[in-house]
């Protein structure tokens, strides 16, 4: 009858990254990946925002990512610090884990690990606090 009163469940997310692939939720993410893959995981977003690029905010879950075609998104971005405001950053924190090979590395500090097609970045600069992380294209990758 007060359905409209239940919180709503935040869902919590898996990230799993392994040498040339990433599982979000046991479903694998290739980079670049499209829009209708991360739709498939993470439903419709909270906010889309339109300048010279696209960007898709599911602020309830802390991610986002930007692209200019919906078919090639080259990374998204898990935000773990809400120190960092702006329109184009989730408005909650990332509360789910980073493993790396099954070893849990959400809360280290590391600037990019490269892991071949694909990498972990940090995002903020080294000289402040890590405010999240992304995953997608390694552009240093070579064949």
């Amino acid at each position: 009858m007060f359905n409209f009163l239940k919180k709503k469940k935040i869902q919590n997310f898996t990230v799993n990254c392994k040498t040339d692939s990433i599982y979000i939720n046991d479903t694998n993410i290739n980079f670049p990946t499209t829009y209708q893959t991360l739709l498939s995981i993470l439903k419709e977003p909270t906010r889309q925002i339109t300048t010279s690029k696209n960007y898709c905010i599911w602020d309830d879950f802390g991610i986002s990512c930007s692209f200019e075609n919906k078919e090639n998104i080259l990374s998204i971005n898990f935000y773990q610090n809400k120190d960092k405001v702006s329109e184009y950053v989730a408005k909650k924190q990332f509360t789910g884990d980073l493993f790396l090979e099954d070893e849990n590395i959400t809360y280290s500090e590391f600037g990019k690990i490269g892991l071949g097609k694909i990498a972990i970045h940090r995002l903020g600069s080294e000289h402040e606090t890590r405010f999240g992380f992304s995953i997608g294209v390694n552009n240093d990758y070579k064949v």
